[in-house]
């Protein structure tokens, strides 16, 4: 058996991937790799950050699936340190296409991935699609809680799933690259508030340039102290989808919704500054909020279009009712997600960007 070195000229890398050699830590939703394989045998090897193998609940563990022509051989918790396992086990050469991809969020929990084979195999990339979207958001683009129908359900890395999230259906459904960068909680100004406090542990803006925000670590390496680099990803269309945490601190509190808008705006441009060849997409739900944080997303967008570029619209999507059911927590189903995702993407087609 042989080590395959994961770099991007042996597979494809998807979303934010940090190269460990020969390892590859998978760390924002939906980061992963895809390759195409041609041999006897090929195992993949799991374990996750030293932290995270540590504690008893699985709670905050990564989560990941493997797909193999396109059908799920693995989806799964990974809760220690070195999990092997056996993907193809052939007497003769076998040809397969397969997909790693990290279902859950970076903030709680990262996950590295090893590749094994027979001597005699081959390992070359997937194909990549001409085109990225990049998706910059919350817990509704991790695809928060919607492997649980369970309201009441608290938060776990367990129900998320980056595959069943508007964000990568709609991807899909463009048949493009898909690049996410989403947190659980956070906002522009303030991430969710309970009591109206300002929660200032959990604001996005200022980790974008970061290769990956986590409270954990990678082999010993901070990835919370790197700078990433944007040109490893370049994006066609960049959608943010932020103001649904901050709107709990912003409606109890006084100057709240000007500071959101002046910060929204200042985000706008930094989120140019990273991509300055991508159309900007300010999108505002699924999960409703206040008809004023909608107004001053506006005037944030329009505002950018006078000083900075033309090239940005926004979008709303319909506000979930329940109709479609809910995930954990309240948030949206994966019939929800899908109709958002069917939404969007007939929207961006309109636009005739991609």
């Amino acid at each position: 058996m042989k080590n395959i070195s994961l770099t991007s000229d042996t597979v494809k890398h998807i979303g934010r991937v940090v190269y460990d050699d020969p390892a590859l830590w998978l760390t924002q939703s939906g980061s992963g790799f895809s390759f195409r394989f041609m041999g006897r045998k090929l195992d993949i090897i799991f374990g996750c950050d030293d932290d995270s193998y540590k504690e008893e609940l699985s709670r905050n563990k990564p989560r990941i699936a493997v797909r193999v022509n396109g059908r799920y051989r693995i989806k799964k918790i990974i809760s220690y340190d070195c999990e092997r396992y056996s993907i193809v086990s052939s007497d003769h050469e076998t040809d397969a296409d397969v997909e790693i991809i990290k279902l859950s969020e970076a903030a709680f929990s990262l996950a590295y991935a090893k590749v094994e084979t027979d001597d005699d195999a081959v390992v070359i990339p997937a194909p990549t699609r001409p085109k990225r979207i990049g998706f910059i958001g919350d817990s509704i683009t991790c695809g928060y809680g919607v492997d649980d129908s369970n309201t009441e359900s608290d938060f776990s890395t367990e129900t998320q799933n980056a595959m069943k999230s508007y964000a990568w259906k709609t991807a899909e459904m463009l048949g493009t690259e898909c690049a996410m960068f989403s947190y659980s909680g956070y906002g522009i100004i303030s991430g969710w508030t309970a009591d109206g406090n300002r929660n200032t542990r959990e604001v996005l803006p200022p980790h974008y340039d970061k290769t990956c925000h986590s409270y954990k670590k990678a082999n010993g390496r901070d990835l919370d102290a790197e700078k990433w680099d944007h040109s490893l990803l370049p994006c066609d269309i960049i959608v943010v989808n932020l103001g649904t945490n901050d709107n709990s601190f912003c409606t109890v509190n006084d100057g709240a919704f000007d500071e959101f808008e002046a910060a929204y705006y200042v985000f706008l441009q930094t989120v140019h500054r990273c991509h300055p060849e991508a159309f900007i997409i300010a999108s505002i739900g699924i999960i409703p909020i206040s008809a004023e944080l909608t107004d001053r997303i506006s005037k944030a967008v329009e505002r950018f279009k006078k000083n900075d570029s033309q090239r940005i619209s926004e979008f709303r999507f319909t506000g979930q009712n329940g109709d479609l059911g809910f995930g954990s927590n309240w948030h949206p189903s994966e019939d929800t997600h899908e109709y958002a995702a069917e939404e969007f993407a007939e929207y961006i087609r309109s636009l005739g960007i991609l």
